[in-house]
């Protein structure tokens, strides 16, 4: 199935969507904020989100990135993963975005961390019937470590190169995350980031101090930088900052940094 629209793709974080200094605290006002911006994407719209304090504190007591401690601390990591996923999946449908949950757990496997087999092809299905796939940071099982911790990032960016690979257009993908894009060491904004400048500027990357197992943002830009090599740009802007997100959408000017 191959499509000529472009598909924007958004990650929603989960330093916005969740209090990270509280365990098991979601932002709901904001998250509904969010999703009433969303409503102005233009485009075909796939939506991942972070686990935030959900997932990565569970992840931090019982394991998960390099295998688990114990089978019931894995079950414990996957449900609280799927808990922030259902505060995020009410609210978007609530507010009457036809968003349809898709399980990484489900849909991948690794071996070593690195990506193996895929199963996008029900996620490509609800895209053609104009419905909205979510996907979310989750714990995935590893032929090698039993498991591993994937972001929402890791996800969105999988599947943006295999729609890619199908025909399809990336239109963007927007970072949405509680800074206004990447912060140097003085926490100014660099306004773009690439493959070259990274090399010179990596050591001066502000990074907040959060439980975050999956890197936080040296992660995220070192994922941005790999989709980059396919032509995918990825905008990280402010979630907190209203009409940041719908402005990023609509292509409008942003407080945000571009990788490309």
């Amino acid at each position: 199935m191959k499509s000529l629209k472009k598909i924007t793709l958004v990650k929603l974080g989960g330093s916005v969507i969740t209090d990270k200094k509280v365990p098991y605290v979601a932002k709901v006002k904001v998250i509904k904020r969010l999703a009433k911006e969303l409503k102005a994407c233009p485009t075909p719209l796939i939506i991942a989100h972070g686990s935030g304090s959900f997932g990565h504190t569970s992840a931090a007591l019982f394991g998960g990135k390099k295998g688990y401690k114990t089978t019931i601390g894995l079950a414990k990591v996957a449900r609280d993963a799927m808990e922030i996923n259902r505060i995020v999946m009410d609210i978007l449908v609530n507010e009457d975005l036809p968003a349809i949950s898709f399980r990484p757990l489900s849909m991948i496997m690794t071996n070593k961390g690195k990506t193996g087999s895929v199963f996008f092809k029900s996620l490509e299905e609800a895209l053609a019937q104009g419905l909205i796939p979510v996907v979310y940071g989750d714990i995935i099982l590893d032929k090698e470590w039993k498991s591993t911790i994937y972001s929402g990032e890791t996800t969105l960016n999988n599947i943006a190169l295999y729609l890619k690979d199908k025909g399809f257009s990336i239109n963007k993908i927007i970072e949405v995350g509680e800074t206004n894009g990447v912060y140097n060491d003085k926490k100014e904004t660099i306004r773009e980031i690439t493959k070259t400048s990274w090399l010179k500027t990596k050591q001066f990357i502000f990074n907040p101090n959060r439980v975050d197992v999956t890197g936080g943002m040296t992660h995220k830009i070192s994922e941005a930088l790999t989709i980059a090599k396919k032509g995918i740009e990825t905008l990280i802007i402010n979630g907190n900052k209203t009409n940041e997100l719908s402005n990023a959408i609509l292509g409008k000017q942003t407080k945000g940094t571009v990788i490309s």
